[in-house]
């Protein structure tokens, strides 16, 4: 049987017929110097050239410049000398000089006289090579995009196994890339998933033809804080009965800290105008029945306190209105040159007027002439006393302070009263801020805050030390800046 095959293969002419026959397949035969013996019709007709164009030439000049200089043409040569074939995978330059990706075999062959030949195969596989560089391409866009954006993106197989997900969702979620195939899903959502909401809805959509759906779910991430996302799930594509998930987490935890805010602030606010505006309506109502008695002896105390309370109503709208205007962006602070230890007098003073009973003491390490905004200075040195002692808690002794470190001007007031709780310290300058003890008494809890605005728009800072049941000192610094003379009044 073997010799039967032997006589059959023997009976025709394979060579001829592979270098005549093919359409795609283009052939050369090459002497061992790489020179060009002769060319198949479909090489000819692929690449545009001629055999007068090809034969007796170094099959080098169908390689580009890049690849000459990089040697390739006698590597290829030497090693099909050396090893028998070669493989080869390049761009081949065509007559018209533009460029063909091609793949292709070299293998040595020795003729019936000894003679060494090499014949050299060639396929296009340019369309394949395009495609293939366009899918890569489309790849790498995917993943920039899946990169940029700042939502979490997963994408999970019908088991709920991780089959890509985006640098986002590590980040966010505290996994590092390499663990990122290893988490067990159901375990990761088990945590915040209380319910099991996102697994069926998960389920849900690889069941169903289902489209999308959208869930909130709470959730603390990898560094223990806090967050809310709005989670929605997609069915990404189908293979056989393989079914993709789409999973996109998007942080809102900063739009319901902001909504829960603002519903905070209206409570607020609705609760301290109430009061007062409840006053002067009963007073208004007493009043009125009073006049329909012809009793009038009351009506001054009536009034008095109508007035007291539109006062309050007053004090509270203006305190909302400069909030407003600071956190805006409409304020600027007009800068002149003054003595800052003569507006602190004055401050001093002015609260001396209406409670004289307090002790203010003052103490001045450096004197001071400063360039700000002095009525908001003002405003601001007049806030820290006035906290001083409305939380005195009976203790009338109040220190001030005025000194310069690192070219800042550093005031501070110093009283003996309630203190401030530690845990509620670093919340006493945030906006509608009261501290628990202090809540029953009048404000709405902007006067520091309003300080902070003020004083940040000078480029300084604002801080405070306390001791429950010891006292507090409020500190604030601003640089010492001077008006530039060649430009009006700004600091430098």
């Amino acid at each position: 049987m073997a010799a039967d095959s032997a006589r059959l293969f023997s009976s025709f002419d394979y060579y001829q017929a592979l270098f005549e026959n093919p359409k795609s397949n283009s052939v050369l035969l090459i002497d061992p110097q790489g020179i060009i013996l002769e060319t198949n019709r479909a090489f000819l007709l692929s690449f545009g050239y001629e055999p007068e164009d090809v034969v007796g030439q170094n099959f080098s000049i169908l390689f580009t410049e890049a690849d000459q200089k990089k040697d390739r043409p006698s590597r290829e040569l030497k090693t099909v000398l050396d090893e028998g074939q070669s493989f080869d995978n390049n761009y081949l330059v065509n007559k018209n000089r533009t460029l063909t990706w091609v793949s292709g075999e070299s293998i040595l062959i020795t003729n019936g006289q000894h003679r060494k030949c090499i014949l050299k195969i060639i396929q296009n596989i340019h369309t394949q090579k395009e495609s293939e560089d366009s899918i890569v391409r489309l790849n790498n866009f995917n993943e920039n995009i899946l990169g940029s954006i700042e939502d979490a993106v997963i994408v999970l197989d019908q088991e709920l196994r991780i089959l890509k997900a985006n640098r986002s969702f590590t980040q966010i979620f505290n996994f590092s890339d390499q663990q990122v195939s290893k988490i067990d899903f159901r375990e990761f959502i088990r945590s915040f998933d209380i319910n099991s909401e996102l697994y069926n809805v998960i389920i849900g959509t690889i069941q169903s033809n289902l489209n999308i759906s959208k869930l909130q779910l709470d959730f603390e991430s990898g560094n223990s804080e806090k967050r809310v996302f709005d989670i929605s799930c997609s069915k990404l594509d189908e293979q056989g009965e393989q079914n993709n998930v789409l999973l996109i987490f998007h942080d809102v935890t900063a739009q319901k800290h902001f909504e829960k805010q603002r519903e905070d602030i209206l409570n607020f606010v609705a609760h301290e105008l109430r009061n007062p505006l409840t006053n002067i309506i009963l007073n208004i109502e007493l009043m009125d029945e009073l006049h329909r008695d012809n009793e009038f002896e009351e009506f001054g105390s009536f009034i008095e306190r109508s007035k007291t309370n539109a006062h309050r109503l007053k004090k509270l709208i203006n305190e909302l209105y400069k909030s407003t205007k600071l956190i805006s962006g409409n304020f600027d602070p007009e800068g002149t040159v003054f003595d800052f230890e003569e507006m602190i007098d004055e401050a001093i003073h002015s609260i001396r007027l209406v409670h004289p009973n307090f002790d203010i003491a003052k103490t001045i390490r450096d004197p001071v002439t400063i360039f700000a905004d002095r009525d908001k200075l003002t405003q601001v040195v007049t806030n820290y006393l006035t906290n001083a002692v409305k939380y005195s808690d009976g203790n009338t002794h109040i220190e001030v302070e005025i000194k310069v470190e690192e070219n800042s001007a550093v005031f501070s007031v110093r009283d003996y009263g309630k203190g401030i709780p530690a845990k509620e310290l670093p919340y006493i300058f945030n906006r509608f801020f009261r501290a628990e003890k202090t809540k029953s008494l009048e404000g709405l809890g902007l006067g520091l805050f309003l300080s902070r605005q003020i004083i940040e728009s000078h480029k300084g800072r604002t801080w405070a030390k306390s001791e429950e049941g010891k006292g507090s000192t409020f500190y604030f610094s601003i640089p010492l800046t001077h008006p530039d003379p060649d430009s009006g009044s700004d600091p430098q």
